[in-house]
């Protein structure tokens, strides 16, 4: 090699979306012919190796139609000429809970290993932003490297941030210059000067991937870039792999800790995915909650006897968390398929629950006692006020929310009968009080008596932090700790959208809903509501329940509009300026413009994406001494003294070509009808004041009901089944390394 040439270290490999404009049936087909293809170059030694995208999925799907290629592979990775891992796909860290990120990090890594393979990267090469959260888990796992593209600020490549080496893809993953028909002397000429805008903000050594969304290998790759090293001026290519790259690269820069990557400046981000298909994503959360917080957990306790069916919920559910999976931005027939999982996966915990309900009581029921409950706590904190009990016994100290028709759990959950038309009966679902429960724990208690300190009437709602009240067809809030009084304190914003699933773009400023009416919904003993009807016949139901520090708020409409994003927005009395929001492991602190607006800035002119005010959270986020608290919704916007949360957001394409918000499509223009949204929607959310940032994460779980209540008088008393861990945070059961224990991590 010349001296004054460059060393360019290039990867051969395929971006591989499981699905996206097709369903992963149809890119199976073509991941056949094309990982044939990849095994066929290796085999003739015409490339070094290559490297699958850092996940496992698509080799799993090629051995289904493979099965006696799996010696091969092996071969081929012990002789590192074939990469995998450590991911079991590639997936979002900003729309899926720290619990599953862990999982799909065990599963990939368990079966790379089983593979033989033993080096792995970060690889995060077109997810849409990194949080802070992935390198902590990555660190977790003793993985000290990562590359990344979207998200990174316009820096050098090669720095390190979150305790990680981080190399950004300075122009992107998508380099398939090398595939196309020109002639050499062309293709030199651009690889060139592509390679000089790497250089720029490259070190000693240069990273270069060759290839792009289900593309095949270069084939032929060590003569085809031979010949192009002869035309290349300033660089020589050598044909490697990331890893060696990493020991080559140098470190300099320090971005420091608690770092997330959301700068579109240089990059798309495309945050409107986190407002795209809200329905599946709320669903998704509250699946990852009962998987991973509540039946792990309880089967933990139990003594693992269903871990078979919880596996097998846990990869079907991951299995939704590839990226343009869980984002949205796919065909309808994708989402199809998405919702199916779902309801596998939602079947499956809901009878492992009840299965454990029945195994406990087996051991431990004394007896029936329609006035003592079994309380399990699940979570990580304390937790006590008002939990939800069935029961087909009439309890006096309760109060009745609703009753049906159905079987007992004793025979429908009994593999000895079958339920029959006699044993159908009326059943209530009620609200009972209890004392605080420690974390992890099972208490016997006695139901207790409780005393009323909510009301409802047709325009207000109280207990003894807020008092909600309607003046003048608008909602005030008071919070009675501190007396402060919010004027038009809840609206609802209906916008036209003229973007995408990708990106959000309005098409003027947002119609305010009308509030038409407002009703006592219930009056009890221990929970109130009051129901407000907007527009639309969108009803909101407010409740407050004793001693509750949480305002909890119910959405229940069918939409009829496309083309639009609807929020909820909370005014507070002051610009929002700073916002603590939640992710996958804790939260991170943002500084805000609030004057900010998109659609004040529309069209897109000079740059290739619009900035927004618009973040991801998980489950919460808080400013200005309001805590937001939602289930399932993963997007709020700053505007003045306003957080505004997405409550939906319709949309009629993949990729709108004339998107006012972005300069380039960011995928096909495919249209599509089922992310309009076009149906019924129930949505719940919670907002709080004075909460301290340390319980900001206590508060988001109630949304979720951590307590589970079952009736009866039992041989455990009280019982911790897992130590909590102070100064970590719970991210769930752990079976890496083949044992099961409970995983807390800083």
């Amino acid at each position: 090699m010349k001296r004054n040439k460059k060393a360019v270290l290039a990867y051969l490999f395929t971006h591989w979306d499981a699905e996206w404009y097709k369903t992963i049936s149809s890119f199976n087909v073509r991941l056949n012919e094309i990982f044939d293809n990849v095994i066929q170059e290796l085999k003739r030694n015409n490339a070094p190796s290559f490297y699958f995208d850092g996940q496992i999925y698509a080799l799993l799907n090629y051995l289904k139609f493979n099965p006696n290629k799996k010696n091969l592979i092996k071969k081929l990775i012990k002789e590192k000429r074939l990469y995998i891992g450590p991911f079991f796909v590639s997936a979002d860290s900003f729309l899926i809970s720290g619990a599953s990120i862990l999982k799909n990090f065990e599963l990939g890594l368990k079966i790379s290993k089983e593979f033989g393979e033993n080096e792995f990267i970060g690889y995060l090469s077109d997810t849409f932003g990194h949080s802070n959260s992935i390198f902590k888990i990555l660190n977790y796992f003793n993985i000290k490297n990562a590359i990344i593209w979207r998200g990174a600020p316009d820096i050098e490549a090669d720095f390190t941030a979150n305790d990680t080496n981080i190399t950004r893809l300075v122009r992107g993953y998508y380099q398939d210059i090398l595939h196309s028909d020109l002639n050499i002397t062309k293709k030199a000429e651009i690889l060139e000067k592509e390679l000089d805008k790497i250089n720029e903000k490259s070190g000693n050594v240069v990273l270069l991937p060759l290839g792009a969304d289900h593309m095949n290998i270069l084939e032929n790759a060590n003569e085809k870039v031979g010949e192009i090293n002869k035309l290349l001026k300033n660089y020589e290519i050598i044909l490697s792999n990331p890893f060696e790259y990493f020991k080559r690269a140098e470190f300099k820069k320090n971005l420091g800790e608690n770092v997330e990557f959301l700068d579109n400046s240089n990059t798309y981000i495309l945050p409107g995915v986190y407002s795209t298909r809200i329905d599946e994503k709320i669903q998704n959360a509250i699946l990852e909650y009962e998987l991973f917080y509540k039946a792990d957990i309880f089967n933990f306790f139990m003594g693992g006897k269903y871990d078979r069916e919880l596996n097998y919920a846990t990869v079907e559910l991951i299995k939704n968390h590839a990226h343009d999976s869980i984002y949205g931005c796919s065909v309808d027939e994708v989402h199809k398929m998405v919702k199916c999982r779902q309801i596998k996966v939602k079947e499956t915990i809901n009878t492992v629950i009840k299965n454990l309900i029945r195994d406990f009581k087996k051991e431990n029921l004394i007896k029936e006692n329609e006035n003592k409950i079994g309380v399990f706590n699940f979570s990580n904190f304390e937790y006590g006020g008002a939990i939800k009990l069935i029961s087909d016994k009439k309890i006096k100290n309760a109060q009745k929310i609703r009753e049906f028709n159905f079987v007992s759990d004793d025979i429908f959950y009994n593999i000895n009968q079958n339920p029959i038309t006699e044993d159908f009966h009326k059943f209530f679902e009620y609200i009972v009080e209890i004392e605080p429960a420690k974390p992890f724990s099972f208490k016997n208690i006695e139901i207790k008596k409780p005393t009323k300190m909510q009301a409802a009437g047709n325009d207000f709602i109280e207990n003894e932090f807020f008092k909600l009240f309607i003046l003048d067809n608008k909602i005030y809030v008071i919070d009675k700790k501190t007396g402060e009084i919010y004027p038009d304190f809840i609206q609802l914003h209906s916008t036209v959208d003229n973007g995408d699933s990708y990106n959000y773009a309005p098409a003027g400023y947002p119609k305010i809903l009308k509030l038409k009416n407002s009703k006592v919904k219930m009056n009890g003993k221990i929970k109130s509501g009051l129901q407000l009807t907007f527009e639309e016949n969108i009803k909101l139901n407010c409740s407050l329940s004793n001693n509750s520090k949480l305002f909890e708020l119910d959405f229940e409409f069918v939409n009829k509009k496309k083309n639009r994003k609807l929020q909820i927005v909370f005014n507070t009395n002051k610009p929002v300026e700073k916002t603590y929001a939640g992710d996958p492991i804790c939260g991170i602190e943002r500084i805000h413009n609030p004057n900010y607006l998109l659609f004040e800035n529309t069209p897109v002119k000079d740059r290739s994406e619009l900035k927004t005010n618009s973040f991801p959270m998980q489950k919460f986020v808080q400013g200005n001494n309001l805590s937001i608290f939602t289930k399932g919704l993963y997007e709020y916007e700053i505007y003045k003294n306003s957080l505004k949360i997405a409550l939906l957001r319709s949309v009629g394409i993949i990729s709108n070509p004339k998107n006012p918000a972005r300069k380039i499509p960011a995928g096909p223009p495919i249209e599509l009808f089922d992310a309009q949204g076009l149906y019924e929607h129930k949505i719940s959310l919670a907002f709080a004041f004075g909460i301290k940032k340390e319980d900001l994460e206590k508060y988001s779980n109630v949304l979720f009901e951590p307590i589970l209540a079952i009736s009866g008088e039992f041989k455990i008393k009280n019982k911790t089944f897992i130590k909590k861990i102070n100064n970590g945070t719970f991210l769930g059961i752990s079976d890496f390394g083949g044992k099961k224990k409970p995983l807390f991590i800083k």
